[in-house]
């Protein structure tokens, strides 16, 4: 997947060689080097499970915010952003070979704390960059998405 800057995409597209060898120095050095080289092992497609902390917010009511360990599961599509982010996609809506509504969890690399890969090439590193494609420019118009909402919630009938 190479990078990109397009008018198709509104953020660049990093593959994982690119990215971590154009990572700035101070972002570097919050990952500590176990999970630089876990995440070096990821590729386009793989189950993955990744640990790491969330941030939370803190009131008079609590202590001070704490970080929130998380592990999310997903199918590893890539990196994107600024901060470079992982994205995981949980859910893939296929309505058709290019449209796709998805669910993901896009998380900062400095946050990981450990990557498990459950399973190599879950799916094609070809269908891993249309996900990616379908989520950074959007699956179409939001006019179009409602549409697709609605051909979906129509096909139930009512219960009385």
């Amino acid at each position: 997947m190479p990078t990109t800057s397009s008018n198709n995409y509104p953020h660049k597209i990093y593959n994982k060689n690119r990215i971590l060898s154009e990572q700035k120095t101070a972002e570097k050095s919050k990952i500590n080097k176990p999970t630089l080289k876990e995440i070096e092992k990821l590729d386009p497609g793989d189950l993955v499970c990744i640990f790491w902390n969330d941030a939370s917010i803190g009131s008079s009511f609590t202590t001070a915010g704490i970080p929130v360990p998380v592990k999310s599961v997903g199918i590893y599509i890539g990196y994107a952003g600024d901060p470079k982010h992982a994205i995981l996609c949980q859910n893939d809506f296929s309505y058709n070979l290019e449209l796709h509504d998805v669910d993901y969890t896009a998380i900062p690399l400095p946050w990981f704390k450990k990557t498990q890969i459950l399973k190599k090439a879950f799916i094609t590193k070809e269908e891993a960059a249309l996900i990616l494609k379908n989520i950074l420019t959007g699956a179409g118009t939001r006019r179009r998405r409602r549409r697709i909402f609605q051909m979906r919630t129509n096909n139930h009938e009512k219960l009385d």
